[in-house]
């Protein structure tokens, strides 16, 4: 929580519901039976991307670390 706080994420993202992207708990119940989907979320939240949740883009975060979106992811 306080590293998303720290890179901006929850300037667009609520816990529980969507703001403006998705809210994380509904990013872990469309992602929670894939094994993958930290690995791809974690490039997702770095290179940025559009259509995963409609017509919503996500713009890229390099602010954050590959570590870091990992950890996030």
């Amino acid at each position: 929580m306080r590293l998303s706080r720290a890179r901006g994420c929850m300037g667009c993202h609520g816990m529980l519901r969507k703001q403006v992207g998705p809210g994380f708990a509904q990013v872990a119940e469309r992602y929670k039976d894939d094994a993958s989907a930290s690995v791809r979320l974690a490039i997702k939240i770095r290179a940025g991307s559009v259509g995963a949740w409609g017509r919503v883009i996500m713009p890229q975060q390099t602010q954050v670390t590959e570590a870091e979106a990992r950890l996030l992811a």
